[in-house]
């Protein structure tokens, strides 16, 4: 059986969450910006729900840049590495930054 990811990707205006199970996508969520959550366990309570749940460990994917990172939604420590439970694994994965889509027009031409 495949691993469950939740893939986390939070904003200033939103956080937009994604279950999968190997490739087969199975929950497509957009919850509000970590900035309006008033209670600091809301993020892993969920978390934790959702494995009981699954009956399994969660392997959770926070997609956020380095100035995010550090204090993002409880799921980081002080350094923004990753924290985790019985419940779940949290790897925090650095975005690219974009290319405004004018030079990659230029690049492809």
């Amino acid at each position: 059986m495949e691993r469950f990811t939740v893939a986390m990707f939070p904003t200033r205006k939103q956080t937009r969450v994604i279950l999968s199970q190997g490739e087969r996508v199975l929950l497509r969520a957009t919850l509000p910006a970590p900035t309006s959550l008033r209670h600091e366990r809301a993020v892993t309570t969920w978390l934790e729900g959702l494995a009981l749940w699954l009956d399994t460990r969660l392997y959770v994917v926070l997609c956020a840049d380095a100035s995010h990172a550090s204090f993002c939604l409880g799921l980081t420590d002080e350094l923004g590495r990753g924290m985790g439970s019985i419940f779940f694994t949290v790897e925090v994965a650095h975005p690219e930054p974009r290319r405004r889509q004018r030079e990659d027009s230029r690049s492809s031409s």
